[in-house]
């Protein structure tokens, strides 16, 4: 064997040890991790609907890791600033945060939203379906009582929304769209206010979710009259879905787990399957969400990053059609 075969040879042999030492120290990276305590950032403020929701979950993953899981408000800018914060943190793949619709319609609103490019996604966690919601003295019994009145009274009824481009706004334009109605939308600024609205009788309904209107609809003050859902509500079976009434319309909020950009595969997975159990398996967990009026739905990375593709492709064709009109500042 000549010099130059000899030398070929073994630095092939050797670029082959290079490439599975590589290979066993990244295996023996993700079977060590975690080592550390992770940083779970919530863009919203201490005690809000996501927090409380989120709490006992992080709670859950810290006694599955045996690490801790601190939980870091960061609010501001309608979710933006901790959405921000999420993107640009060390992706060591211990730092991960909550996400919503809200990240996504953040640019209608804000001249410097977050980047949906600059995260991986770890899964989805639970869903917040939007129900169409009337005062229990309304005159309206279901959900084609009121369709009918709506399209004998166009631009008449009025729907409370948390905003202009906020998710209970596109909520109810894309149902008012698939319904062929024509009504007005009130603009409050969150979810409470809407929803105090029609405890008032101000407004006829609002797209709200189940979360914001679950407990007065217990109560008897408010009347649930669909739920857009794929299937009936648990807590609420005799509530119909959209379906049921013959519309294709199952929309909502949901939050789910992100981290930034480049996080190794390995760590999104074993962070990917920790969700999985803890959503799908346990059961104190998902009794908890079902009584804050949330629906436990997990997702896996993949299909939860086509998720988000797909409601920011939908959102954009609602600008581009006309039917949201938002000068951002």
């Amino acid at each position: 064997m000549t010099r130059n075969k000899i030398f070929t040879v073994s630095l092939i042999s050797l670029l082959c040890l290079v490439i599975a030492f590589a290979g066993f120290n990244t295996a023996e990276a993700a079977d060590a991790f975690p080592e550390e305590d992770f940083e779970l950032i919530i863009p919203w403020p201490a005690g809000g609907f996501t927090d409380v929701a989120v709490r006992p979950i992080a709670d859950w993953l810290e006694n599955y890791f045996g690490v801790g899981v601190v939980v870091n408000n960061i609010e501001g800018g309608g979710g933006v600033i901790g959405s921000k914060a999420i993107e640009t943190a060390d992706p060591d793949g211990y730092t991960f945060g909550t996400t919503s619709i809200s990240t996504i319609t953040a640019k209608l609103t804000s001249p410097d939203p977050p980047d949906m490019d600059n995260v991986e996604a770890i899964a989805q966690i639970f869903t917040n379906p939007a129900t169409l919601t009337v005062h229990a003295d309304s005159q309206w019994e279901s959900l084609e009582e009121f369709v009918e009145y709506a399209q004998e009274y166009p631009g008449t009824l009025t729907v409370a929304n948390t905003g202009i481009g906020a998710s209970v706004h596109i909520f109810a334009l894309a149902f008012e769209q698939m319904a062929d109605i024509n009504v007005v939308h009130v603009p409050y600024e969150g979810a409470a206010p809407a929803t105090t609205s029609i405890l008032g009788q101000h407004v006829e309904a609002t797209m709200n979710t189940l979360p914001d209107v679950a407990d007065h609809v217990r109560a008897g003050d408010l009347r649930m009259l669909a739920i857009a859902t794929e299937e009936r509500h648990e807590d609420f079976p005799e509530v119909p879905t959209f379906r049921d009434e013959g519309y294709d319309y199952t929309m909502g909020n949901y939050t789910g787990f992100l981290a930034p950009k480049g996080v190794d595969q390995a760590k999104i997975e074993v962070l990917e399957a920790a969700v999985e159990e803890c959503i799908t398996q346990d059961e104190e967990i998902r009794e908890f969400l079902f009584d804050q009026g949330y629906t436990p739905e997990y997702l896996d990375s993949e299909a939860f990053r086509e998720k988000i593709t797909e409601i920011d492709q939908e959102i954009d064709r609602l600008v581009e059609e006309g039917l949201i009109d938002i000068e951002v500042e």
